[in-house]
């Protein structure tokens, strides 16, 4: 599974490839693929952020197992 850590290190990956890139087209492509990377990185760590809007599902349901005498 690719984790936000795993995408961050082959960002600076690639950065560090560009930095020792002779060639200005490879720096480029070198780049661009760190960007993508870390916009990888960076989605990734919004979907693994919780959703309020669930969190307050479950405190309602909580809340009406509790009023109707359910189990929780």
């Amino acid at each position: 599974m690719m984790t936000p850590k795993f995408l961050r290190e082959e960002a600076a990956r690639f950065r560090g490839m560009a930095e020792t890139s002779d060639r200005e087209a490879s720096k480029v492509r070198f780049l661009a693929m760190a960007t993508d990377f870390e916009a990888r990185a960076d989605a990734a760590d919004e979907s693994a952020k919780p959703n309020p809007a669930d969190q307050i599902k479950v405190k309602v349901s909580q809340r009406a197992s509790k009023e109707l005498g359910e189990p929780v």
